[in-house]
């Protein structure tokens, strides 16, 4: 027995060190080999037995040599795809990932689509939140694969994954169909730190369906809600996606209490937008909005809102100058570390200067 799997550790050897000389260009003695038949061997990988391609798929635990295990299960072709579906299908999802990572990578590659359906079809959650945690990044490469076909049967079985648990994956996936049907879970998912940024890319190639959804949802006239402290995230995403996208001045007054909003991040969206799509009257209140954003926790849009209200020199003064003089009456004085009075004094030039009186 152990001289039979010395020899088929030989066989295996001889096989990486083809894949390795005809991928990276070098010399390659095996292919200049014959078999008894007098036929040239150019892929040893392809005619490996099954208890080769075994030790490929254990080799996928390896850090060193695992992906090269993938490059090499795909070049065995299709007699690769049982083993892999066994133990992507059949195996424990563990707390490590990366095995089955790449058992789905060269699943992909092989181009076994049924075995990826399946694979969601099948999927169960954990107990235990580690290795939920884990299987996520599993199921995000699965969606990544699974986006190489664009047919009806993919795009229902990615849809029913991200009700089930999206993840930054399946909102990349979902994102490729460009299909309206997905925009409620992206919208939905914008609370999610571990896929907003995904999720966000995707509604960004519907930018009109993104646009109404969001402005419906601003109403209340969906099941999205961004009202409340759980939804302060998805609030200010939403906010600025729409910063971004077409936002006609029919949409204005219903992003006008965004101007009040808590959070800092959210008011200078809403002020992008009002200097864009919103009436003239309304710049005052904006500019205002901007200088009360620059006193909350958190604020980091310095540069921004500076940028905002140099547009509009005359309205940033004038609001600038009421805000100063407030600040005087109530007995405040120039505290140059705080970006509001920085953005005072860059808004009113060196007015302030002589009143300078160092950190307080």
């Amino acid at each position: 027995m152990r001289r039979k799997w010395k020899q088929i550790a030989c066989e295996q050897s001889s096989a990486a060190r083809w894949f390795r000389e005809e991928r990276y260009g070098q010399v390659n003695p095996i292919a200049e080999s014959k078999h008894a038949g007098g036929a040239r061997v150019t892929n040893p990988l392809a005619e490996m037995s099954g208890p080769q391609i075994g030790q490929l798929i254990a080799a996928l635990d390896s850090l060193k040599e695992g992906d090269l295990a993938v490059d090499m299960l795909i070049a065995c072709g299709p007699s690769a795809i049982p083993h892999l579906a066994d133990f992507l299908l059949k195996g424990s999802p563990r707390t490590i990932a990366l095995p089955r990572c790449r058992a789905v990578r060269a699943l992909g590659g092989l181009g076994a689509r049924e075995t990826l359906i399946a694979y969601f079809r099948d999927y169960e959650r954990s107990p235990d939140s580690a290795v939920v945690f884990a299987e996520d990044a599993v199921r995000s490469a699965a969606a990544r694969e699974l986006a190489r076909w664009n047919c009806e049967e993919v795009f229902e079985v990615l849809l029913e994954g991200a009700a089930q648990r999206m993840t930054g994956g399946l909102a990349v996936a979902l994102g490729e169909f460009r299909r309206p049907e997905s925009i409620p879970l992206l919208f939905q998912v914008l609370e999610d730190d571990l896929c907003r940024q995904e999720a966000m890319n995707s509604l960004r190639k519907q930018p009109e369906a993104a646009r109404q959804f969001a402005i419906l949802s601003i109403r209340g006239l969906t099941a999205v809600t961004l009202d409340g402290p759980s939804a302060r995230c998805r609030q200010r995403a939403v906010v600025q996606l729409l910063s971004e996208l077409h936002v006609t001045q029919g949409d204005w007054p219903d992003l006008l209490r965004f101007l009040s909003a808590g959070d800092p991040a959210t008011v200078v969206a809403a002020a992008r937008i009002g200097f864009l799509s919103g009436p003239e009257e309304a710049y005052p209140e904006i500019a205002a909005a901007l200088l009360r954003a620059a006193e909350m926790p958190l604020f980091v849009q310095e540069d921004e809102v500076e940028r905002l209200l140099d547009a509009h020199p005359e309205i940033a003064s004038k609001i600038a100058l009421e805000v100063v003089k407030n600040k005087k009456d109530s007995g405040e004085k120039p505290n140059w570390l705080s970006p509001s009075w920085r953005i005072l004094n860059h808004v009113l030039g060196r007015s302030l200067e002589s009143g300078r009186r160092g950190s307080s």
